[in-house]
């Protein structure tokens, strides 16, 4: 009897975990943390300039097309792993659709059972959003010609390193007279200065012996004289210490300095063919004559990184101020500047002269 007892209690003892046992085996496993990151085998937006990028750490498509595509029209291609389906701003979607890309789009990856989803960001920006323009445009002006105009001060002759003078007046009758032929070596062996920098004056002097008309201004708004300027069809160099300029590491880029330059004192001359003004900044459009050679290497394949440079202007601002706070108004051949009124605070007080190498 008492042996009965025993194993009726050791069985009641048991019992309880003997139930738990048996729950547990029938509980649900938490579902396995699945990743898509390698589901989304490719991306790209139709006519898109350099292959997209997509960024499996912080989970960010980046994808660049030209400025004149309607952002609020894009189509949209991918390739995924077998049984992953796509979500466009929660919608679905399918390889080919026409989306909004005019702000950032959650493109979002999901499993099978649409238990497991992986979202990306994806970002699209015009040429010069990537060039580094930063914003959209607001308004903008470029004095270009049918012709090329820019020219590398960097062309071998003796005087290249210190030749900005006689560059960016070559360039500036080059846009004003189609038929000029003459290059810096003819500029420079018309005024030699000894050898050394070219001053503003020579500049105004090199322009006037080839009959091109020009003007002075004072640069007190940098962007206020350039767009009235060029809207007025006429192109601005100015004279300023290219150290106080600041360079931009990013290679790919066509915003501000491209060039190391050791010291205060860098007098340099850039001509000013254009602006384009954004929500963000004022930027000046300009041919810098320091190429030096140097080429990009994506989207604009071979330009010379001079070419269609863009500097903000209260960089321009700050670099002419300690150097030469003026601004030269050229006008095309048989023209003459009328938007340009020099201010001063006395006017017998003449115009001081700078130099740039």
């Amino acid at each position: 009897m008492r042996k009965c007892c025993l194993i009726l209690s050791l069985s009641i003892f048991l019992l309880p975990f003997s139930a738990c046992k048996k729950d547990s085996s029938r509980a649900v496993k938490p579902a396995q943390t699945v990743s898509l990151n390698k589901n989304l085998l490719a991306f790209s937006i139709d006519g898109q300039l350099i292959g997209a990028t997509i960024d499996t750490v912080h989970h960010q498509i980046h994808a660049v097309v030209p400025r004149a595509f309607d952002m609020h029209k894009l189509t949209v291609n991918f390739s995924l792993s077998p049984g992953t389906g796509v979500k466009i701003n929660n919608a679905a979607a399918a390889t080919g659709i026409v989306s909004d890309f005019s702000q950032p789009v959650n493109f979002t990856l999901l499993s099978a059972d649409s238990k497991t989803s992986l979202n990306f960001q994806v970002y699209v920006n015009t040429d010069l959003q990537y060039f580094g323009v930063l914003g959209h445009i607001i308004s903008e002006n470029s004095l270009n010609r049918s012709y090329a105009f820019y020219i590398d001060q960097f062309d071998g002759s003796q005087y290249q390193g210190i030749n900005c003078g006689p560059t960016v007046s070559t360039m500036a009758i080059k846009w004003a007279d189609s038929t000029f032929t003459k290059t810096p070596v003819d500029a420079r062996t018309r005024i030699p200065e000894a050898g050394g920098w070219w001053y503003t004056s020579d500049i105004q002097f090199y322009l006037a012996q080839n009959n091109i008309n020009t003007a002075v201004d004072t640069l007190d708004n940098v962007a206020a004289v350039v767009k009235k300027s060029i809207d007025n069809g006429n192109l601005v160099i100015v004279c300023l210490d290219m150290f106080s300029v600041p360079r931009n590491e990013a290679d790919y880029q066509h915003v501000q300095k491209f060039y190391d330059t050791q010291s205060a004192g860098w007098g340099h001359f850039l001509l000013v063919k254009g602006y384009k003004q954004t929500d963000a900044n004022f930027y000046l459009e300009i041919y810098d004559p320091y190429s030096n050679h140097n080429k990009y290497s994506v989207i604009t394949n071979g330009q010379l990184k001079g070419q269609d440079r863009y500097y903000v202007d209260y960089s321009i601002k700050s670099a002419t101020s300690i150097w030469w706070p003026y601004a030269i108004i050229v006008s095309p051949k048989g023209q003459t500047v009328t938007s340009s009124k020099i201010r001063l605070n006395s006017l017998h007080k003449p115009v001081p002269v700078a130099s740039g190498k």
